[in-house]
């Protein structure tokens, strides 16, 4: 049987590199499409002028556009479901899956003072930019030390993150993101909700409020995964996501076909 397509897009900060274990593990039950955003792979280059989240947007349609694809669906991982979901899609996507998502600043599930930490951060890695003395800071080994610990995440991640990301593009998204505090608008779509339900980085009880009070038809599937695993290998996405979830959301994706 014909596996579905499945366009996936990356989180912050991180590229299909990174994310490779998995795709891996998706591509056991779908047919993976994954799309780096620009600036987050050194293959793909940091957008030019202004970066926001509708250039983001309007990149992944064209990807997908140029897909030789037939229908789809696609996930966002918690960034990813930011760029995802203000795209325009097209009439070849059936459903969204909302891994871990990011919809805006206030869905952080952080104290005040540590949200006030991050605005300040934010803003001095802003002027940084503005100063453009941000790829002397990012290859300092203070500072890759410092995003690993803010972060949780390896050593070898952070040397990736380090390697492929264009810091222009990490300091303007982080900023960016800090301060987002537009709501969705969501498409006439299934939504899938994926995701720790327990997660000390996302608010999932707001997520939930406001996915439930805005879509007519929601699924909801939790799973234990880290927000910023360490381990991003496919044996720990197949410990951490149940076969059986896999396959109620391909029957539930099928019925909509």
């Amino acid at each position: 049987m014909e596996k579905p397509n499945l366009v996936l897009v990356h989180s912050f900060p991180t590229n299909s590199i990174l994310l490779h274990g998995l795709g891996e593990f998706l591509e056991d039950y779908f047919t993976v499409h994954f799309v780096d955003l620009p600036g987050f792979h050194k293959d793909v280059p940091a957008l030019e002028g202004d970066i926001t989240i509708k250039k983001f947007s309007d990149y992944l349609d064209e990807k997908i556009q140029g897909l030789n694809i037939g229908e789809y669906v696609i996930g966002g991982i918690s960034f990813g479901f930011l760029v995802v979901n203000n795209a325009k899609l097209d009439k070849r996507c059936k459903a969204i899956l909302a891994i871990e998502p990011f919809i805006n600043s206030q869905c952080l599930n952080i104290s005040f003072w540590t949200q006030k930490k991050y605005i300040i951060i934010s803003l001095i890695l802003q002027l940084l930019h503005t100063l453009k003395l941000e790829r002397n800071i990012w290859k300092a080994s203070w500072f890759s030390k410092f995003l690993q610990e803010e972060a949780g995440c390896s050593k070898d991640s952070m040397d990736l993150i380090i390697e492929h990301i264009d810091p222009g593009t990490f300091f303007t998204v982080i900023e960016m993101l800090m301060n987002y505090k537009k709501y969705p608008t969501f498409h006439n779509l299934p939504y899938f909700l994926i995701g720790n339900f327990t997660d000390n980085i996302i608010d999932f009880s707001l997520v939930l409020k406001v996915f439930a009070e805005n879509l007519h038809e929601l699924h909801i599937i939790s799973d234990p995964i880290d927000h910023f695993p360490k381990d991003l290998s496919k044996n720990y996405f197949e410990s951490h996501i149940p076969k059986e979830h896999i396959h109620r959301m391909i029957a539930c994706m099928e019925e909509n076909s």
